[in-house]
């Protein structure tokens, strides 16, 4: 799974995130770690030389093995709820946004991702609000997705974005994923 955000609201910077989405996943079906996937769109990403940045988290799911693997190239922190509720800012280690530096390094965090958890993923749209400190926002966010009956995935996110719109006024678009995985048979 990845999610992304590009510099700017222009067809120039849609045209940018199409190709940013052609390179994760051609990346990605590789086999390569989530770490290497941005490093690899970074420097086609740098070599292109559009002038625009992007940020992108990408979550390898490891179902099996209920795992997770993730890596960040400046984008919010992805939140994960635990079974019982508790949930968490995954505060993977920083990596720069993607087209800026051509050997920028990306770590990759593995997690546990036990059935019934909630994985979220999302653009700063649904944090950030003129006036208001973005990791206050997060934490705000994070406790709601802690504290919302989630019955199914749908009412989730229905709650998450009717928070952020009572939370602020919105001048950025929204883009949110949410994953949860079941037990098997």
């Amino acid at each position: 799974m990845a999610i992304g955000d590009v510099q700017g609201h222009d067809p120039t910077a849609a045209a940018l995130m199409g190709q940013i989405r052609t390179a994760v996943r051609a990346h990605a079906a590789t086999g390569s770690s989530p770490g290497d996937v941005l490093a690899r769109t970074n420097r086609l990403l740098c070599e292109l030389d559009t002038g625009l940045f992007a940020s992108c988290l990408i979550a390898h799911l490891d179902l099996p093995r209920h795992r997770v693997r993730l890596a960040n190239a400046g984008h919010p922190p992805a939140l994960l709820r635990h079974p019982g509720g508790r949930t968490d800012t995954l505060r993977l280690p920083p990596g720069l946004l993607l087209g800026i530096e051509p050997d920028a390094v990306y770590p990759t965090t593995d997690i546990p991702l036990p059935p019934g958890a909630v994985l979220a993923l999302y653009t700063d749209g649904l944090v950030e609000t003129p006036g208001t400190d973005i990791d206050d926002a997060t934490t705000a966010l994070a406790h709601r997705l802690a504290t919302a009956h989630a019955e199914s995935l749908e009412t989730l996110a229905d709650t998450l974005l009717d928070h952020a719109e009572r939370t602020g006024p919105r001048n950025d678009d929204i883009a949110l994923l949410l994953i949860r995985p079941h037990k098997g048979p």
